[in-house]
């Protein structure tokens, strides 16, 4: 998340059973969590790299059409240094579904978001500049019509990262 703010690249946050691309990419997260974090226990960050690495290169050869198709990436730009202790700057984007309350559950909290929108989806615009979660309502027969749920006050908590120890 922090190295897309530093970027300018707004991150979006899907849940993996929802259809859409970003879906696609949260769901290619939890795999990669299942086979290489979550398999090995007590492993150091180096075996952890190479565990990853095989399964990246595995994942790759078996989507390799698709991946020839898309685009080709820009590199990394030179002023890109990322401060871990620094604070986020930008917005962050939640696709979330509410519960048979209205209430939606992101970032580690709940937010009443109307009693009416049940088992919908909304959209959560996490501004870290103006310090607010504004609530949006994403219908899919008119993806381009987002009104205003509501807006909920929201500080993202500072905390200290450790730095990376390399092995």
């Amino acid at each position: 998340m922090r190295t897309c703010l530093l970027l300018g690249v707004i991150p979006v946050f899907a849940p993996p059973r929802e259809p859409g691309f970003q879906a696609a990419i949260e769901s290619l997260n939890g795999r990669w969590q299942a086979k290489a974090w979550h398999r090995f226990e007590r492993v150091t960050l180096f075996e952890l790299l190479e565990h990853s690495e095989r399964y990246i290169a595995a994942a790759r050869r078996r989507h390799t059409l698709r991946i020839e198709q898309a685009p080709s990436r820009r590199a990394m730009p030179a002023y890109a240094a990322l401060d871990l202790q620094a604070h986020p700057c930008g917005t962050v984007i939640f696709i979330r579904r509410t519960d048979d309350r209205g209430v939606l559950s992101v970032l580690g909290r709940p937010f009443l978001i109307d009693p009416s929108w049940t088992q919908r989806l909304v959209r959560a615009e996490v501004d870290l500049d103006a310090y607010v979660i504004r609530f949006l309502a994403l219908r899919r027969r008119d993806p381009s019509n987002q009104p205003l749920l509501v807006e909920h006050q929201y500080t993202l908590p500072r905390r200290r990262f450790a730095p990376i120890q390399h092995e």
